[in-house]
């Protein structure tokens, strides 16, 4: 009777969500490789895990020849040989490893600590990190004008997706898309969604990055999907006026330590203020500051993130994952980096050609409609990320939120004046925030963010005459 095998967990990447690998202890097979698993952390698992079960070899009975001094002499030569291909093998191994997506590596707790700018809190995350984390000497090229004329991406409707990245934008169901069903997805059709970095929390030397875990902008996303293959970028857009508010509220009453990440953008120059601003009292005055701040990245956020931009300087304090996402210098001042009253006409349409450069995009009001063009254009099995979507995406707001909100009233206004709207509970996912606001309050958060909402009207008329879907604005 054969021996019972026994499996263990092999987990890679960051918290275990890029991939997982079941060896056995005992027997000659291996336990089933699970359905999400990155195919880069299998290839290397093949190679030293399951190699060392091969590495010894039974003793021939003949092996009492290796007596002779001639033998031994030829046995040295050769161990000699053996040796150097060793070492040149594992240079070999070491260099294989920087270059694959997905691969991770442990960290070298002794690298050089990142600097920390001035004014920078002590702490910006619930638990402080033990040790200094290293960063690359490289990166990617700052942003320029002539960036802004890339050339788009190569788009072959017959070849398959090889990698995929999600143009993360804050608060448009991007954690239901980027890791409820990218990541699973891409682990169901094999795709590459993740890669090695080197900006890495906690004295990581390496870590993994999964691609819908993270808030990339255009310029990461179109990066980290260059090389052999087709790679593609897809995202989501959101109402402007439903985007702010969830976003002020998340940060206000349950998320502040999200401010503080690198990848949401604020300089470490404002970083005091908007805090500040989060913690005031009065829901009407925070709101206004908060929407008005010259420092906030909030304004026209998506218009910015389908631009592209330098983030944020890089600090050991502000990852807010494994993966930092940031600058090596200074030259990342998000809400600074565009003039938009100035240039706002020329920026609104490099935004609309970099969104038609993608490979697909959704709606968030028209979530499940959404999946449904964006599953086929990744190669996706359409009913399969259809069933994730609705067992995970529930767009809602609670009452006590929603009675806070219904506190900010026009600039300038001492009380309520008609033109509130009444507020109606009928319980998660039949709400929006714009079906309560007063009307004055709606214009003026469409105003501070005019291109993302000019931005949303051509992406809902692009919808329809692509794919004939009328996603509209239901309130």
């Amino acid at each position: 009777m054969a021996s019972e095998s026994k499996c263990r967990d092999i987990h890679f990447g960051a918290d275990g969500h890029v991939g997982q690998r079941r060896e056995a202890e005992r027997g000659s097979h291996a336990c089933e490789f699970m359905a999400d698993a990155d195919p880069t952390a299998l290839s290397w698992y093949r190679r030293t895990v399951m190699a060392k079960g091969q590495r010894r070899k039974p003793r021939d009975a003949a092996s009492a020849w290796t007596s002779s001094p001639v033998v031994c002499i030829t046995c040295s030569t050769m161990l000699a040989a053996v040796v150097g291909s060793l070492i040149f093998a594992g240079f070999s191994f070491s260099l294989s490893l920087e270059m694959q997506p997905g691969v991770v590596v442990a960290g070298d707790a002794t690298g050089k600590a990142l600097s920390q700018p001035a004014g920078q809190p002590a702490s910006a995350r619930d638990e402080p990190h033990a040790s200094p984390s290293t960063t690359s000497t490289t990166g990617l090229a700052p942003m320029t004008t002539k960036d802004l004329q890339a050339a788009p991406l190569p788009k072959d409707s017959q070849q398959k997706c090889t990698k995929v990245a999600f143009l993360r934008i804050q608060k448009t169901a991007s954690t239901t898309f980027g890791q409820e069903i990218m990541s699973k997805m891409c682990g169901k059709t094999g795709q590459i969604c993740s890669r090695s970095w080197e900006r890495c929390a906690r004295g990581m030397g390496k870590c993994s990055l999964p691609f819908g875990y993270y808030h990339l902008e255009y310029r990461y996303a179109r990066e980290f999907v260059s090389g052999p293959g087709r790679g593609c970028v897809v995202t989501f857009l959101r109402d402007p006026v439903e985007r702010i508010m969830s976003e002020y509220f998340m940060l206000r009453e349950k998320h502040r330590q999200f401010l503080t990440f690198d990848q949401w953008d604020v300089h470490a120059a404002d970083l005091p203020d908007l805090d500040s601003i989060l913690g005031i009292k009065d829901v009407h005055q925070s709101f206004h500051q908060y929407l008005q701040h010259p420092g906030n990245p909030s304004r026209n956020r998506q218009t910015l993130y389908l631009l592209g931009f330098q983030r944020v300087r890089c600090n050991v304090t502000r990852c807010g994952g494994d993966a930092c996402i940031c600058e090596q210098d200074d030259s990342g001042y998000p809400s600074k980096a565009y003039k938009w009253d100035e240039d706002g006409a020329v920026l609104l349409e490099n935004a609309k050609d970099h969104l038609r450069t993608l490979d697909a995009f959704g709606i968030t009001d028209c979530f499940d409609q959404s999946i449904k063009v964006i599953a086929p254009a990744l190669g996706w099995d359409a009913e399969a990320a259809l069933k994730l979507a609705k067992d995970n995406h529930a767009l809602h707001v609670w009452r006590p939120v929603m009675e806070k909100a219904r506190q900010i009233r026009p600039s300038g206004s001492a009380r309520l004046f008609e033109g509130q709207r009444r507020l109606s509970f009928n319980g998660p996912g039949s709400n929006f925030w714009r079906e309560f606001l007063h009307d004055d309050v709606r214009k003026e958060i469409l105003a501070v963010n005019r291109l993302d909402a000019d931005l949303l009207i051509f992406a809902r008329k692009h919808f329809k005459e692509k794919h004939g879907i009328e996603c509209t604005d239901e309130a």
